[in-house]
């Protein structure tokens, strides 16, 4: 029986009724009241943007206990290259961002449409592993898996759980995707029922590869449509991979006789509840530093700002990066504005033009 099946049967504390309430408040405060910032919330989705692509790649690791195969988080310089228009990925490290980056684009800031379904699932596997060979491009996974316990070390020190047999995956996908959204019919509490599809997806894993990045998507998307879209704004991904001993410990302690419907969700879910307390706690914390910071002054000095804060040479595109509510031609005057004054320097000439503090 899975963690949806039970959900009538669970009965939770006073501490975790606080931390839905502190969750309840925060969904009615921050993302409604920044959306009347726009240069704030512009800022704060770019950075989380860049954020969670380049943590992308280390979710496949963690949210499936450390098999091994993941790689480490990309450098935030090559991923500001990669979200360029004209930018095309060279390795495969950069061939699964792109596709993170086309997924997000789809489930970020869902329409009213969107909402979980099995050809859901398939497309966004299918653009996940667009720009690559690998993944299995949105089909069921058709081999058994065992998902390997390691220890801080890296060493293998059992098997955590085993993963549904292939024959079942159909079954069980469709069944959550039903339980889902009967339990929102039945308006049972959507966090509850957000952790507990996290938890039946990552036991059932149903594709051979990018189970991680997929249900991290899904969970945005689900937490988004239910009101609380904190992922817009702040980085779950980063969020996680700074979490990462406490999810493990949580999935450890969680999925254990989920097979056997004798698993307890419970430790799954207060990992879930923080993890969101965390990343709104974290987005108060950043709309205040940048309201003290001047963010509504006017752009240029929010150009200038960014400039000053460059710690080495810089092209004229890493600063529209940076702040994508300003234009091209106004970074490019203020950069001349500095240099008359006498603050900037060329390096180089041509397309490959860079500029750095005298």
């Amino acid at each position: 029986m899975t963690t949806l099946q039970r959900l009538s049967s669970y009965a939770f504390r006073s501490g975790q009724l606080s931390l839905f309430r502190q969750l309840g408040e925060f969904k009615g405060q921050q993302v409604t009241g920044v959306r009347q910032q726009p240069e704030v919330f512009d800022t704060l989705r770019q950075a989380a943007l860049l954020e969670s692509l380049q943590y992308s790649n280390r979710l496949e690791g963690i949210l499936v206990a450390g098999d091994g195969s993941a790689g480490n988080s990309c450098s935030l310089d090559r991923v500001r290259r990669l979200v360029q228009p004209d930018s095309r990925p060279d390795t495969e490290e950069e061939r699964l961002i792109a596709g993170y980056r086309e997924a997000m684009d789809l489930v970020i800031d869902p329409g009213e449409h969107l909402t979980l379904s099995v050809s859901l699932l398939h497309q966004l596997h299918r653009v996940l592993f667009a720009h690559t060979h690998r993944g299995g491009g949105g089909r069921w996974r058709i081999t058994n898996k065992e998902i390997i316990e390691r220890n801080n070390q890296g060493q293998k020190v059992g098997v955590l759980y085993r993963t549904l047999s292939p024959s079942a995956i159909t079954a069980a996908v469709d069944e959550l995707v039903v339980r889902y959204h009967l339990g929102l019919s039945q308006q049972v509490e959507p966090l509850v029922l957000v952790a507990a599809v996290v938890l039946d997806f990552l036991c059932i894993h149903p594709f051979s590869d990018g189970n991680g990045r997929i249900i991290w998507l899904l969970m945005a998307m689900m937490l988004a449509g239910n009101g609380y879209r904190v992922a817009q704004l702040i980085s779950l991904e980063r969020v996680l991979v700074g979490r990462e001993q406490l999810y493990k410990e949580a999935l450890h302690d969680s999925v254990k006789g989920w097979h056997q419907g004798q698993h307890d969700p419970m430790p799954w879910i207060n990992f879930f509840l923080t993890t969101l307390v965390q990343a709104y706690s974290e987005l108060e914390d950043k709309i205040e530093a940048l309201q003290r910071q001047g963010i509504h002054a006017p752009k240029s000095k929010l150009v200038r700002r960014a400039i000053e804060q460059s710690g080495r040479a810089f092209a004229i595109g890493d600063i529209c990066l940076q702040i994508p509510t300003v234009s091209r031609e106004l970074v490019k005057k203020v950069v001349q504005q500095m240099r008359s004054e006498g603050v900037l320097e060329p390096v180089g000439k041509g397309r490959g033009a860079q500029w750095q503090k005298c």
